[in-house]
Formats: structure tokens, C-alpha cells, sequence
């Protein structure tokens, strides 16, 4: 009996260890067999081919779409297709996605290393590693790779299979596919590269940090030059197309300065207002988008930006044509090629003073003049006992006096005489509080709730425009490849004041340069209006300030909300150097 029960025991084993690997195998087929292009997380998609040009029709960004993998009509251009093929993976027509004589050749060496080296991959299994997997040497990893190969070459054409690679191949430079590498490296659609710099790309792909053009420009020419031999050897190219390829100088973008723009989060806000205008429109594959944005304003903006405090401290900047609504500058970070957070869109801070704006607009508008007087005193509302900044109070004080030293105690009492609704309703007619709700709190008078740069700016943009406001723009028009117009921005405004009450707001604001709160942004001869603000513990710094047709807010401070050790004339004073600079104003310091 202990004899059969051994033997039973002996059996069970290998069947438990063959269903084991059974399952494994198939939950990788399953996996692989069920996986979605559209849904991998490490493919950057972007549904056309685009450029993008700033209001005075320089080029600020191209990027060529991915390729579609099934859409046989979306061909990879000759030379790309040949370059990597030839570099990489020399028999890739000729295998089912494991080449045995390059494993053999890697599996001796590996033997002989005493550990795993790299070597005898495919496209394929490079794909299988880019999707499925991961970068770590071991040969467990090794074997899912080559199931997973085996699985995709089953599921699609090789043309596929070369189409996922060339999306997903990281080339350096925070480059996903060789579309994102011709745009950082060159500037340039895919169709757009000559022959040497397709070269010098796919030469990126075996270690794209050592190759670097940035780093090291003669070792990923050399390495160039190997790709472009190699080629010609497999019969892609001829001798001359090679010997002219091996002679054109390479030009990377970032020797081109004047040409030279790296502002991803920007571009991202762009295409993502240039997709809402489309959304309902045909599935167009390349698109030409000109932005409202001025391009020399934008780059004296961003360097500007470096001189908002210590280096954690964060920066924002817009600025609104105010007769047309149209975006001219937009600084999202000190860092935008590295930071993913737009703070002029995404990010709600307290307003502070600059909503001070509202109830002494609603006081003009309820027929209370700037010469009525006011209590400027320590008091409080129920259990609020709000304080002024500086803690001075004048006393009895006109309308037109508080506001320039920017008082606590009046706004408050003028909201209390009008209604905390009627405030709401206003702010809400200049576009604010939608993106925190506004409650009928005495702190709302100044400025505890909070709102993002677009809209505040834009309030500020429409007080400029003489009571008028715009839906604010970013984009002018968007055509198709041969020219057509797909849209146009259409300027409609809304009339939300008074003449007459938006010159005594007008009168307030120029006021608070002048002479109040806001002095840090006056400029000798020029006739400027805005506010500061800033919010408890000085974390955020606001000022918004509008000459001739522009308006243009400036926000500082933390992400993570910490106290900072400047003050709102920091941002008045920064408005008045970007100001400056555009108009080439001359200041003396």
C-alpha cells in the first residue's frame, strides 16, 4: 500500500510541474494574443502628422504621427525601414522571430562571460522586450521574450511588427520612436530626413545614451557611418547615395538656436485645444495649426522666469491680446521641457487681492463713488476678524484710497452691504468660479478661494477691453496638408460692464501703480493698470497688469504650498521686466 502511494506521489509531480508551465504558456499567448496597441501605456500616440507656428508664422514644433499599425496604406519611408533593418536585424524577413544562429552565437558567449550578456535579439524580440517585458539580463526573461516573439510574429505581418518597433524603440533625449527622435534631433517630419541623419537615428538604437549626438557628436557619427555601410553591403543604397550621406554635416537642432523650442508643455496645451476643435470634425492624418502664440515674447518670457526667487520656487506666466481674447504668451514652469504640470490651466491657488477687483466693481455698479467714504478699522463678522496686510488702518477712507492700499476690512463691507450673491454672480460674469466654486463666505471678498491664471488674467483682459470679454485663444486657425481651412477663431465678446463703470475700475487699478500696493510694475510715461495679490503666508504672488491691448498675469510660489520669503512686488516687479523687454522699454535701475 505505502508502495502504490509512493508511485502516486512520483506521478503527481511531473504532472503538477507540466500544468504549471502549461498555464504560464498560456496566459502568455492569452496576453499577447489580447493586446491592445492603443492601450500601451509606453506608446505616445498622436492621432496626425502636425506643424505648429507661432501668430508670426515661425515654426515652433513639428512631430509626424505614429505609424498605424493597421493601416497597410501608411507606409514606412524606404531608407527608415532599411536603416534599422540592416543595422539591427539583417534577417528579420527571413525568421519567425528568433534568429537560432544569433542566439547560438550570444548563448556561447554568455556561457563564456559566466553571465548574460545582451546579444541575438530581433526586432521582434525587441518589440516583445518594448511591450511586454522589461530591460533585466536573466534567463527567465530570455525565455518569455522568445514565447512572446514566437506569439507576434503569429499575430501580425512583419510590416506590423516593424511598426511597433519604430513607435516604441527608445532613441535618447526623452525620445519614444524615431517620430519624437526627428523632431528633437533634427526639427523635422519623418519625411522631411535625408538619408544621413536617418543614419545617424537608427545608429542611436543599440545604446542611445553612449551614442548621443548631444554627448558625444563623433561617436554617433562614426557609429553614422557604420549604418550607412552596412546598408550599402545589403544591396539599400548605392556608393554614392553612401559617400554623399557620410559628407552632409550634420545639423541637430540645438545648434540652431534661433529655431530652437523646447517647450513640450506649451505644445501639449496647443494640441490639446487643437483636438476639442476637430473632435467632431473628419479624421484628418496631418494638420497645420497656427498658435496665437509670439515666439520672441515666449522665449523672453522663459528666461525672465529664472529670476522668480530661489530655484524650488515656481513660476507662471500669461499674457491676453484684449481686443481679440488671443493667448500671446504662455510660461507653464521655469522647466517646461522637464515639468508636466501647465500651472497657468492646472493649477488653483487663492487669489488673494487681485480678487479685490469683483466687490469694488460691484460697488461701482450699485452706484457707491470712489469718494464715498468707508470704515477702515479692525472688526468683526460674527467669528471672522479679518486683519489688513500691513495691520495699518486709515480710518475713515474713500473707496478710491482703499483699494490703492489694498484694505481687508472694505471689500468685506462692501460685500456685506451688497449680498455675498451678487458678488458670486459677478465674478462668475467675469469667468471665475467655475474651477472652485465660490460660497457665500466674507473671506470670498478677498481672495480666499481660488482660481488659475487663465481666468483671473482674462477677467483683468476684459476690464482693458472696456467691459468686453473674450473667450481666451490659443490657437488663430487650423488648415489641413493643402491648405484648407478646417477652423478660425471667431472673435465674440460679451459685454459684462458698463463704460463708465469700467473707466472708474480702470481709474483704481491705474491708481494702485502709481501710487499703491502695485508700484513695484510702474514705468516711468506709461499708463499701466493692475493689482497684486497674495495669499496667507505669502505662498502665492500674483500680479496682473495691462498696457495698451495686453494684459498679463504672473503667478509665484510652491507646489507644494510652502510659505515663501517674497512678497507680490516680486511679481509686479518681474511683470514690469517682461513688459519692458517686449516693448523695448528702457529702465533705469
Amino acid at each position: 500500500m505505502q508502495k502504490i502511494k509512493s508511485k502516486s506521489f512520483v506521478l503527481i509531480i511531473p504532472i503538477l510541474i507540466f500544468s504549471g508551465i502549461s498555464f504560464y504558456v498560456y496566459s502568455l499567448i492569452f496576453t499577447t494574443l489580447n493586446f491592445e496597441v492603443s492601450k500601451n501605456k509606453k506608446s505616445r500616440t498622436n492621432k496626425y502628422s502636425y506643424v505648429i507656428t507661432s501668430s508670426d508664422n515661425k515654426i515652433l514644433s513639428k512631430l509626424s504621427r505614429k505609424f498605424e499599425i493597421n493601416n497597410s496604406h501608411h507606409k514606412i519611408p524606404f531608407f527608415l525601414k532599411h536603416s534599422f533593418i540592416s543595422s539591427e536585424d539583417k534577417r528579420f524577413y527571413k525568421h519567425n522571430g528568433i534568429d537560432l544562429k544569433s542566439i547560438s552565437r550570444a548563448l556561447f558567449q554568455n556561457i563564456r562571460s559566466g553571465h548574460v550578456k545582451e546579444g541575438g535579439s530581433t526586432i521582434t524580440q525587441q518589440v516583445a522586450r518594448l511591450l511586454f517585458l522589461n530591460n533585466d539580463l536573466s534567463f527567465q526573461r530570455k525565455i518569455k521574450e522568445i514565447l512572446i516573439s514566437i506569439i507576434l510574429e503569429l499575430k501580425y505581418d512583419k510590416n506590423q511588427i516593424l511598426k511597433l518597433y519604430l513607435n516604441n524603440i527608445y532613441l535618447g533625449s526623452g525620445a519614444y520612436g524615431v517620430n519624437e527622435a526627428s523632431q528633437v534631433y533634427f526639427g523635422k517630419l519623418i519625411e522631411e530626413l535625408t538619408l544621413s541623419e536617418i543614419a545617424l537615428i537608427a545608429g542611436l538604437a543599440p545604446a542611445p545614451s553612449i551614442y548621443s549626438p548631444y554627448q558625444n557628436i563623433e561617436l554617433a557619427i562614426k557609429n553614422r557611418n557604420k549604418v550607412l555601410e552596412s546598408m550599402y553591403l545589403d544591396g539599400y543604397i548605392s556608393l554614392a547615395d553612401k559617400n554623399k550621406a557620410i559628407e552632409e554635416r550634420i545639423n541637430l537642432i540645438y545648434q540652431t538656436a534661433d529655431n530652437f523650442f523646447d517647450d513640450k508643455l506649451l505644445i501639449n496645451f496647443i494640441l490639446e485645444e487643437t483636438d476639442k476643435r476637430i473632435e467632431n470634425k473628419k479624421d484628418y492624418k496631418f494638420l497645420r495649426i497656427k498658435s496665437s502664440i509670439n515666439k520672441d515674447w515666449q522665449i523672453k518670457a522663459q528666461k525672465i522666469s529664472r529670476y522668480a526667487g530661489p530655484k524650488e520656487i515656481e513660476f507662471a506666466l500669461l499674457s491676453i491680446e484684449s481686443n481679440t481674447g488671443l493667448i500671446r504668451t504662455m510660461i507653464t514652469s521655469k522647466n517646461p521641457s522637464f515639468n508636466e504640470y501647465n500651472r497657468v490651466v492646472s493649477s488653483i491657488r487663492p487669489l488673494g487681492s487681485t480678487f479685490k477687483i469683483i466687490p469694488y466693481a460691484a460697488a461701482l455698479i450699485e452706484g457707491i463713488k470712489l469718494s464715498d467714504k468707508f470704515e477702515d478699522l479692525p472688526r468683526c463678522w460674527d467669528s471672522y476678524c479679518p486683519k489688513n496686510f500691513s495691520e495699518d488702518y486709515l480710518g475713515e477712507v474713500s473707496l478710491i484710497e482703499s483699494f490703492k492700499t489694498s484694505s481687508n476690512i472694505v471689500p468685506i463691507s462692501i460685500t456685506k452691504k451688497i449680498g455675498l450673491k451678487n458678488i458670486i454672480n459677478l465674478a462668475n460674469s467675469f469667468g471665475l468660479g467655475y474651477k472652485q466654486e465660490l460660497k457665500e463666505f466674507p473671506s470670498l471678498a478677498i481672495g480666499s478661494y481660488g482660481d488659475n491664471l487663465l481666468n483671473i488674467t482674462n477677467a483683468y483682459s476684459a476690464i482693458n477691453n472696456n467691459g468686453n470679454i473674450y473667450r481666451p485663444s490659443i490657437l488663430e486657425k487650423i488648415e489641413s496638408f493643402n491648405i484648407k481651412s478646417i477652423w478660425e477663431k471667431k472673435s465674440i465678446s460679451k459685454k459684462i460692464l458698463d463704460l463708465k463703470v469700467n473707466k472708474k475700475i480702470n481709474k483704481l487699478l491705474e491708481i494702485s501703480v502709481k501710487e499703491g500696493t502695485s508700484m513695484a510694475a510702474s514705468i516711468k510715461g506709461k499708463q499701466i493698470y493692475g493689482k497684486t495679490g497674495t495669499s496667507d503666508g505669502n505662498k502665492d504672488l500674483w500680479f496682473i497688469g495691462s498696457i495698451d491691448n495686453l494684459t498679463t498675469g504672473i503667478w509665484i510660489g510652491y507646489d507644494d504650498n510652502k510659505e515663501s520669503e517674497l512678497s507680490s512686488g516680486n511679481a509686479a516687479y518681474l511683470w514690469r521686466k517682461f513688459i519692458s523687454e517686449i516693448y523695448k522699454i528702457p529702465i533705469k535701475k
